[in-house]
C-alpha cells in the first residue's frame, strides 16, 4: 500500500489542505520527507494517517478523502473500492478501520523498541538455527545481515553472541569488548530501535510514519540514515513517510521527496514541493529549505555585523579588530572569517 494524495477539509490546523506523495511520473514515492517549522503540522499529519478515527470522524463529509495504491489497484477513501464492490457507512468505516490497523505503522518520536527488538534478535536466531541446524552458521548469517544494513554508516559494533535460555542479546565493539544490548548509547539504541526494528518485523505492503528519526543521532548518521530507509522501502515494497527538523536528512533526500509545510499569507498550512535542497550544504538547506534559521548565536551574528559595516564605512582598522575578535572565535578557516579577510585585503592592500 502506499498513498498517493491526501485531502483535508478542516482538521486541526489544517483547513482546506491538500498533499500528493507522488514523483513527476505521477508514482507513489517510496520516501517522502516532511519539513516545516514547529507548529506546521509535522507530527499532526503523522498522527491523522495513523488514526482510523480521523477517517471515521470525516466519513460523513464527501470533501475528505485519501487516495492510496494498494494491490496494484487506485483506492480512494472514504469512497473505499475493496473487492470490486462500494462499501458505505458501517461497512466503510469498518473497511477503513481495517485498511489502516493492517496496512499503517507509526514510529512515534520517543518510541524505544530495544526491549522487542532484542525479542525479535533472539527470535529470528533461534528460527534460523533450527532450520538449518547450526547455530554458529546462523549467528554468522544474522551478523552479516545487520553488518549489510548499516553498510556505509560506520558502525563500531557488532552483534556477537545470543544466549535464548538467558534471553541475552549481546553485542561487541572494534576492540573486543562485549555488552549487553541495554548498554548502548542513546544514539545507537534509537538507531536499531528504528532502523533495524523494521527489518525483523518483516514488514511487506506497509505504510510507514517516523517522527524525527534523527533524535541523538551524529550528523554523519543523520546524513546517511535516508538511504538505509529508502532501501528497506524499496526492498519490502513500502512507503515511508518522515517528519524532520535535520537539515542533514533534507539535504540527503531527492528533491521530489520534499514536502514543505508552511503556514500561507492567510495564515493556513499548504504544501509545497519542488524545492531544490540534494546535496546542498547545511547553511543552503537552513536558509532556502527551512525558513532562514539563524544557525549562528545572536551574540556572534552581532559581531559579524559590526565588521561588515565597519568594511562598508572603510574603517580598515576597526574590521581588522573586529575579524581579530571572530578569528578567536571561529578560527581562521570560518567561511565568514576568510570572506571578511578576502574584502579587507581586496579594499585595503597593503603597500
Amino acid at each position: 500500500m502506499k498513498i498517493r494524495e491526501l485531502y483535508i477539509e478542516n482538521y486541526k490546523m489544517f483547513q482546506d489542505f491538500k498533499i500528493d506523495f507522488v514523483d513527476s511520473d505521477d508514482k507513489p514515492l517510496d520516501i517522502v520527507v516532511l519539513v516545516g517549522v514547529n507548529g506546521s503540522g509535522k507530527t499532526t499529519l503523522l498522527e491523522y494517517l495513523n488514526s482510523p478515527n480521523s477517517y471515521h470522524h470525516h466519513l460523513s463529509q464527501s470533501k475528505h478523502y485519501i487516495e492510496i495504491r494498494n494491490e496494484s489497484k487506485n483506492i480512494k477513501l472514504p469512497n473505499v473500492s475493496f473487492e470490486l464492490k462500494t462499501i458505505y457507512n458501517k461497512l466503510e468505516q469498518d473497511a477503513v478501520e481495517k485498511l489502516i490497523k493492517e496496512k499503517v505503522i507509526y514510529l512515534p518520536i520517543y518510541q524505544n523498541n530495544i526491549i522487542d527488538l532484542k525479542e525479535s534478535i533472539r527470535q529470528k536466531y533461534i528460527d534460523r538455527a533450527f532450520e538449518i541446524d547450526k547455530p554458529s552458521k546462523a549467528l554468522d548469517e544474522l551478523q552479516s545481515f545487520i553488518a549489510d544494513i548499516f553498510k556505509g554508516l560506520g558502525l563500531t559494533f557488532n552483534l556477537s553472541s545470543i544466549d535464548y535460555n538467558k534471553n541475552l542479546v549481546r553485542f561487541q565493539d572494534n576492540s573486543g569488548n562485549e555488552f549487553d544490548i541495554d548498554a548502548l548509547s542513546t544514539g545507537e539504541k534509537t538507531l536499531l530501535s528504528k532502523v533495524l526494528y523494521l527489518y525483523f518485523k518483516d514488514y511487506n505492503d506497509k505504510v510507514i510514519l517516523i517522527d524525527e528519526p534523527e533524535l541523538s543521532l551524529h550528523p554523519s548518521w543523520q546524513n546517511r540514515v535516508l538511504k538505509i530507509y529508502e532501501n528497506f522501502a524499496k526492498l519490502n515494497n513500502c512507503q515511508i513517510i518522515i517528519a524532520t527538523h535535520s537539515p542533514h536528512i533534507i539535504g540527503s533526500a531527492k528533491n521530489e521527496s520534499l514536502r514543505i509545510l508552511r503556514k500561507n499569507s492567510e495564515g493556513t498550512i499548504e504544501a509545497l514541493k519542488d524545492l531544490k535542497a540534494h546535496g546542498r550544504d547545511i547553511n543552503s538547506v537552513l536558509f532556502d529549505v527551512m525558513g532562514e534559521v539563524d544557525y549562528r548565536p545572536k551574540e556572534f551574528r552581532d559581531k559579524i555585523d559590526r565588521l561588515h559595516i565597519a568594511i562598508d564605512d572603510k574603517k580598515f582598522e576597526e574590521a581588522t579588530k573586529q575579524l581579530d575578535e571572530l578569528k578567536k572565535d571561529y578560527g581562521e578557516n570560518d567561511a565568514v572569517v576568510l570572506e571578511a579577510q578576502m574584502l579587507i585585503d581586496v579594499l585595503n592592500p597593503k603597500e
